[in-house]
């Protein structure tokens, strides 16, 4: 009722430098209080090898904190920005064009294989990240059909 909104950096574990203790996410939420996150520092004593990634901090906060993935992604996009002031996103008709595209069937999908991205700000691309995954010819590539790049597919398949 307070309005409190906890930030998460669930790289970092949520703690100090020495310790890997989980910050208490479902109880602040629980609580009524917003929780928010993102990634901290690139590169710190707690964690080396930081990206400063926020579908990689939404990722985290699914698989290390349980959280639901649409609530995930909820922390380090709309509630992060309340956080820091900034206004809400929308995609609507003069509103600025702000977004973020990635591959994925599901929000869930798209957490877990973030790998493949446009970021679009104020209307215009400023990066692209582009990943291929291919399936080596192996008897078990084969018997599960895996999608092949850019390749007619063996075994009766398509291309991916």
């Amino acid at each position: 009722a307070a309005g409190v909104t906890a930030v998460c950096l669930p790289q970092s574990g949520c703690a100090g430098v020495d310790s890997r203790e989980v910050a208490p996410v479902r109880l602040l939420r629980a609580a009524g209080v917003r929780v928010a996150a993102g990634s901290g520092a690139l590169r710190d004593l707690s964690n080396p090898v930081g990206r400063g990634d926020p579908l990689e901090a939404a990722y985290l906060l699914a698989s290390r904190y349980g959280m639901r993935a649409d609530d995930a992604y909820e922390a380090v996009s709309s509630a992060a920005r309340a956080a820091l002031g900034l206004p809400e996103v929308r995609l609507e008709a003069g509103f600025p064009a702000e977004l973020l595209a990635v591959r994925g069937e599901t929000l869930a999908g798209a957490l877990s294989l973030a790998y493949s991205r446009i970021v679009v700000h104020r209307g215009r691309v400023v990066a692209r990240t582009s990943a291929v995954r291919e399936y080596c010819d192996s008897a078990a590539a084969v018997a599960l059909d895996l999608p092949r790049q850019g390749r007619a597919a063996k075994h009766g398949g398509g291309t991916a």
